[in-house]
């Protein structure tokens, strides 16, 4: 016979006593500022004249990234190390840091890929691939009756 059910609702969370006693200086234990590694949500249109291609790179810097067309396949790359060195009255803290990502698309038949464009605005990453003429001549939109 139990004495006690246990509930995993009355347990003690040690991070919620941690926050408690430190209030404010909990950032002291955990780096709110580290990146991490992850890949890029991304975003593909098709449109009329062009293939958009949109990535969240938020915190990236454009010298950090790196655009290139291989064998048909746009390969989206950036690599950032960091440093980051804190002291105060009761502790010294160094850190540092390597975070990378590789996205690769290969492009349609229809894509010119000597037509691309690319900017970065506000964390987006947007890359434009222009659609080939030829392909754009050949299409043809069917009326329906």
């Amino acid at each position: 016979m139990k004495l006690f059910k246990w509930n995993k609702n009355f347990a003690p969370k040690f991070s919620n006593m941690v926050e408690k006693f430190f209030g404010d200086k909990i950032n002291v234990f955990a780096n709110k500022d580290e990146e991490v590694s992850t890949i890029p949500a991304t975003n593909i249109s098709d449109e009329e004249k062009a293939f958009d291609i949109s990535l969240a790179v938020p915190g990236i810097d454009k010298k950090d990234i790196n655009i290139e067309i291989i064998d048909n396949k746009i390969y989206i790359t950036s690599e950032k190390q960091y440093e980051k060195e804190e002291q105060d009255k009761f502790y010294y803290r160094k850190e540092f840091g390597y975070a990378s990502f590789q996205r690769i698309f290969e492009l349609p038949p229809e894509a010119d890929a000597q037509k691309i464009s690319a900017d970065l605005k506000d964390g987006i990453l947007n890359i434009k691939v222009a659609k080939d003429k030829k392909y754009l001549a050949k299409k043809k939109k069917i009326a329906i009756a």
